[in-house]
């Protein structure tokens, strides 16, 4: 049995250090072998005649200390445990909800930031940052199960959450700086700035792969051509006019409507509501409803400055978007300056070059380009709430080097706005995410 037990932890081990890359950690096969067989080392350190308080206190902190890495270690390699916060995913994910996120289905990626304190993301309760970066390790990902697929209900950290504004922080900084102007931003307010692996989580389905081309049509997503189908949980934003009175609460409590999210205006009897397919064919059923439309915002004559690329040359909108190309990892790009909006935060930021326009050229690492090729993959992310989601529409693509994980289940559910038991979702608890 003890043999046994041996060959299975120095096998686990192994596979692991390999897997890692990190051929050093070998080395602890040799501590395996003497506490499974040669025991010349007496690890509970009981034989060296240490004060009781003494070895009851190194007793503890191992014990503590190796709590610590083997929960950092599931963590950052298999699995980790996340909160969904807000309503951009419903209804396939309810704010409230608890999810497993999968390390392992695209590779885990290995800490860029290591010196932080355990179990807190990027802050301590005090406010202040949580790691330092002192220490700064170049991008690296084990081998997964599989690579990103189309439709995959995806967790990275935020693209644009490299900067924020510490007294507003659940606003990005960058819609800031397009409303009020960058230098009105930092003198007025604190910045603080994140490391890739240190920016805030974020969960949104992925609708489009690298190389692949998306365009968003009357809130129609065609991707390479193809419109894709709607979801069942995918919610879209509705007109619907009743014959003078509003729609009964029974009614919306039977739909399981948030009634805080319903916009009725009395004069027209038009009521504002967020629904699914299968909600949208139950309403329609209500004879009391006149007609039901599906918003769609159209193009504009002016350029939305919240939906992304922020130029003016592109008069896009959530419903009407693109044709896009979504980057991927070798593909090059012919440069002028009416696309190089579309590129630029990818060649600046998440690739690290030093783009600059001068009279007219783009010069990137002090050389005239006409040309790019791209370093890395990206990703086109879109929320099934998707008239209340803040993604891709709105602040471009999801970098390689930001992935984190798969969702793959609800392992808890509680409504955010009840206490107790009272707000216990029974019928989430361990169910698949799709």
């Amino acid at each position: 049995m003890v043999y046994t037990g041996f060959a299975v932890s120095v096998l686990l081990w192994s596979l692991i250090s390999v897997w890692v890359g990190m051929w050093y950690l070998l080395f602890f096969n040799l501590v395996l072998l003497d506490v499974f067989i040669t025991r010349q080392v007496d690890w509970t350190l009981r034989r060296y005649g240490l004060p009781r308080f003494l070895q009851s206190s190194l007793e503890w902190s191992f014990v503590l200390i190796l709590a610590v890495v083997f929960s950092i270690s599931l963590k950052a390699l298999f699995v980790e445990a996340y909160k969904i916060p807000t309503p951009s995913m419903e209804e396939t994910l309810l704010a409230g909800d608890f999810i497993f996120v999968s390390k392992l289905a695209y590779g885990p990626r290995l800490p860029g930031t290591p010196l932080s304190m355990p179990f807190y993301h990027n802050k301590l309760p005090s406010g202040r940052k949580s790691y330092s970066e002192r220490i700064r390790l170049p991008y690296k990902r084990l081998p997964g199960l599989s690579p990103v697929r189309r439709d995959d209900i995806i967790v990275f950290n935020f693209p644009e959450g490299d900067t924020m504004v510490v007294q507003y922080p659940g606003q990005n900084y960058y819609s800031l700086v397009r409303q009020y102007g960058r230098e009105y931003i930092l003198s007025e307010f604190d910045i603080i700035t994140h490391p890739v692996d240190k920016r805030e989580n974020y969960v949104k389905r992925c609708i489009a792969l690298p190389g692949d081309r998306v365009q968003i049509t009357d809130g129609n997503i065609l991707v390479n051509g193809e419109e894709t189908p709607q979801k069942p949980g995918q919610k879209y934003k509705y007109y619907v006019t009743t014959n003078g009175e509003p729609l009964p609460e029974v009614l919306m409590d039977s739909l399981r409507i948030n009634k805080s999210a319903v916009t009725y205006n009395p004069v027209n009897s038009l009521h504002v509501l967020y629904l699914t397919l299968e909600k949208l064919e139950m309403l329609r059923s209500f004879g009391e409803v006149r007609s039901i439309k599906r918003y769609s915002e159209p193009r504009l004559s002016f350029q939305n400055q919240e939906i992304f690329p922020h130029d003016r040359n592109y008069r896009w909108t959530g419903d009407n978007f693109g044709p896009l190309k979504v980057p991927a990892r070798g593909d090059s790009v012919i440069l002028d300056l009416l696309n190089l909006p579309l590129y630029r935060r990818i060649i600046d930021v998440y690739e690290d070059n030093d783009l600059k326009v001068t009279e007219g050229r783009i010069l990137i690492n002090g050389v005239e380009r006409d040309a790019y090729t791209f370093a890395m993959d990206y990703y086109f992310v879109v929320g099934d709430n998707y008239h209340n989601s803040a993604d891709s529409r709105y602040w471009g693509f999801v970098p390689e080097d930001h992935l984190l994980g798969k969702a793959v289940l609800v392992w808890f559910s509680m409504e955010p706005e009840k206490r107790g038991m009272e707000g216990l979702r029974k019928e989430r608890i361990f169910s698949s995410i799709k």
